[in-house]
């Protein structure tokens, strides 16, 4: 095909042309970045949604990490508890013999040694051993604890020897 129109019209039919390409792909360049805009705010609203569900999920991690520290706080409370209960039932159960000792030492007499001593709580009662080089010694111990305690018991074979005595099982 031959074009037989004048130079002048044929660079406005050029110039028309070109003004609907460049049209057409400043409409496309537009649609695109109109796409890509779309695309990203809808990007945004699910990722907020994301951090939003997630900063939900967390706090509630926290409150439940909360509730088990204080619920293992209570129970390592519950077990001093316990063990101060344990505690309190032996301190109240044991007996403090300091004081029998404080009575029973003034009552040696000098050469006198106990070798043995039991305190019985649920009858009272004292028991002790020991050595006394002479039957006299040990008689002045006798009358000593008798002054200070009742029933004093020396067995009978506390007294048979003379010299260098093993007294056993004196109760009082």
């Amino acid at each position: 095909m031959i074009n037989l129109l004048p130079h002048k019209e044929k660079k406005e039919i050029l110039l028309e042309e070109t003004n609907r390409i460049i049209i057409s792909l400043g409409f496309f360049t537009f649609l695109s970045f109109f796409s890509l805009v779309l695309i990203l705010l809808s990007a945004k609203i699910y990722l907020s949604g994301e951090i939003s569900a997630q900063k939900i999920f967390l706090e509630f991690e926290k409150e439940s990490l909360a509730a088990k520290e204080i619920n293992n706080i209570q129970k390592q409370a519950q077990i001093f508890n316990k063990k101060l209960s344990l505690l309190d039932i032996f301190i109240d159960q044991k007996t403090n013999v300091a004081p029998l000792f404080d009575k029973i030492t003034p009552t040696i007499p000098p050469g006198i040694y106990l070798t043995n001593f039991a305190y019985s709580k649920k009858t009272s009662q004292i028991s002790i051993s020991g050595f006394s080089p002479t039957r006299d010694i040990l008689f002045q111990f006798k009358k000593n604890l008798e002054q200070e305690f009742q029933n004093v018991i020396f067995p009978a074979d506390s007294w048979v020897k003379a010299a260098d005595i093993n007294f056993q099982g004196v109760t009082f």
